[in-house]
């Protein structure tokens, strides 16, 4: 199912990132993730073919969703679906079109990185940006926040902006968020 769905997205030509618990996932960061969440670029062609994408798979809305609507997408709503043919098979889908803390969509694209998977080769969003999103305040992501810190610091020679940011500067305003 879940392999079918990202060939949906590819079919009708989504553009999409991977965010969240998949995305710690393909980076090391955790070991499972119940759910999958797209930030889906939020113009109104690529809804559009979102919405097809959905509609072919016979997506359901769950929780308190407003209508999948470009003003509620653009303003930065979530909406959540079940995905699958019955319950025992069922995948949970959260879409963002604005995420908080991050820049704009065409940037972080920019910064994403491919994943090959048994999914197929999946669009993530940027280990920065996903350190970001990922400054929560639930007690459950600062472990992940601070893996993927690490992670990033392992994975090139940083600049002093990258330490300073790894220490607390803020990468797209906000307030500070120290790793200890």
């Amino acid at each position: 199912m879940i392999a079918s769905f990202f060939q949906s997205l590819d079919t009708h030509r989504v553009a999409y990132l991977l965010i969240s618990g998949q995305a710690t996932v393909l980076y090391g960061a955790a070991t499972f993730s119940e759910d999958i969440n797209l930030w889906v670029e939020p113009s109104s062609g690529n809804l559009e073919r979102f919405q097809a994408a959905l509609s072919a798979l016979g997506a359901r809305y769950y929780k308190l969703t407003p209508p999948l609507e470009a003003p509620y997408f653009e303003a930065g709503h979530g909406f959540h679906f079940f995905l699958g043919p019955s319950e025992s098979e069922t995948i949970f889908l959260d879409v963002l079109g604005r995420p908080p803390r991050v820049p704009s969509f065409a940037a972080a694209l920019r910064e994403r990185r491919e994943f090959a998977t048994d999914w197929g080769v999946l669009p993530t969003v940027g280990i920065r940006n996903l350190i970001e999103l990922k400054k929560t305040q639930r007690l459950a992501d600062y472990p992940i926040v601070s893996a993927l810190t690490l992670r990033l610091l392992e994975e090139s020679a940083p600049s002093l902006e990258t330490l300073a940011w790894g220490c607390g500067k803020p990468l797209h305003g906000g307030g500070f968020f120290f790793i200890q």
